[in-house]
């Protein structure tokens, strides 16, 4: 790395990324370093393409109609007072200056100079991997994908469009989509199927002592009628369908992806250290190995811990986030960092309403009070208490008429 450009007595601080870890790391530096940045002596700045966070945790829901778009949409402004948000995307990262170039809309790209650089820029969907995605399939990692699949779902169901629906990935993204979208089109009485296609066999990347959850979730998908096709790869989306290897049309209406991630460099980071997933190396602090302010966490990082790689889940990005947060303050008041330590809290997949498997620390539930647990822990960690407040309200009450589609625009002016 080169040397770095000559400090400016003020100690700036850029986050790419308003999601789990850029969020976290902004709460925790400023619980650590809450007197410098009251006396201007450290400025934080977090650059995001939307203005609001997304949490993802009830997609499910939000797709099953069982609770507005807006309940997952925080603004970001409120969640970080005395941090400056601008709602624009990063193009280029120069660490010879050590300043990024953002383009907002409508205005002419402009650099931002940093001291210390926080990327939690995230993952991106695997387009390259399976052919025709773009052109004919659907996905949920970005707001507004989810939110079209969304409007487009609300249409056919309203329309009382017969829909055949192929959800693409065995883990618990996929598993949830089906169950909500199954258990809707029961709600209200819609002719049409969905189909779980699985490269494997129904999460299958839970170890064998959590088996019992494996079969309850097989069990409970079946129950609702969804088809699964276990051991079976996509090999393409096609207008009609999903093509399976071996050449086998799996028709449907509607093909959502809720597989796989894929990894993309910010232009001028390409020089980082990678895996070979491209996911950037980290040391214990959580700094990009070799580099002494760029910082990464998330999706976007590849964290090794004495036991092993973190998971790639909600959870762990914002304990990353926390971790890089913390450690920027113990800089900028030249103390010692220190290391990422975290063993993890379980997992937890619904399957309908009042139906999930949980498991915490080792210990396994299934049913309504693996649901109820659910909602506890992720209405918990959601980054408003209001906003969660209100899931914790919307989730508890009977079903009603699933809600309108709504515009990403409208269901942020919609949050009460």
């Amino acid at each position: 790395m080169n040397a770095p450009a000559p400090r400016s007595p003020v100690t700036r601080v850029v986050v790419v990324g308003g999601g789990y870890v850029g969020l976290d790391a902004c709460r925790a530096l400023r619980r650590g370093a809450r007197r410098q940045l009251a006396r201007g002596e450290v400025q934080v700045t977090v650059v995001n393409p939307t203005p609001y966070h997304t949490f993802h945790g009830f997609t499910g829901e939000a797709l099953g109609g069982q609770l507005a778009l807006s309940r997952t949409l925080t603004p970001l402004r409120p969640l970080l007072p005395g941090t400056e948000v601008v709602q624009g995307t990063v193009t280029r990262v120069d660490l010879t200056m050590q300043r990024v170039q953002v383009r907002v809309p409508g205005a002419e790209a402009t650099w931002l100079p940093f001291d210390h650089l926080i990327l939690g820029v995230g993952s991106v969907d695997p387009f390259g991997r399976v052919p025709g995605l773009r052109e004919h399939g659907w996905t949920l990692k970005r707001p507004q994908d989810m939110q079209a699949f969304r409007a487009q779902v609300g249409l056919r169901f309203a329309a009382r469009t017969p829909t055949t629906i192929n959800v693409i990935g065995g883990g618990y993204a996929g598993v949830e989509m089906a169950a909500a979208l199954r258990e809707r089109q029961q709600r209200e009485g819609l002719p049409g199927d969905v189909h779980l296609i699985s490269a494997g066999g129904v999460l299958d990347t839970l170890p064998p002592e959590l088996a019992g959850l494996r079969a309850h979730a097989r069990a409970s998908l079946e129950a609702l009628g969804v088809q699964l096709h276990e051991h079976t790869r996509v090999q393409a989306v096609e207008p009609l369908g999903a093509r399976l290897e071996g050449g086998t049309l799996r028709r449907a209406d509607l093909t959502l992806l809720a597989a796989g991630i894929a990894h993309t460099a910010l232009p001028g980071t390409e020089g980082l250290p990678r895996d070979e997933r491209g996911r950037l190396l980290t040391d214990e602090f959580l700094r990009v190995t070799g580099c002494h302010n760029v910082w990464a966490g998330g999706d976007a990082a590849c964290v090794r811990q004495p036991r092993g790689e973190d998971p790639a889940n909600a959870l762990y990005a914002m304990k990353h986030g926390q971790c890089i947060g913390r450690n920027v303050a113990r800089s900028v008041r030249r103390l010692p960092l220190r290391p990422f330590r975290y063993g993890g809290l379980g997992q937890s997949a619904s399957l309908g309403r009042w139906n999930a498997i949980t498991e915490l620390r080792g210990v396994t539930f299934t049913g309504p009070v693996a649901w109820l647990m659910r909602l506890l822990f992720f209405t918990w960690f959601m980054p408003s208490k209001a906003q969660g407040g209100r899931v914790l309200r919307d989730l508890l009450r009977p079903p009603a008429t699933p809600h309108a589609p709504l515009t990403v625009p409208d269901a942020m002016s919609a949050a009460d």
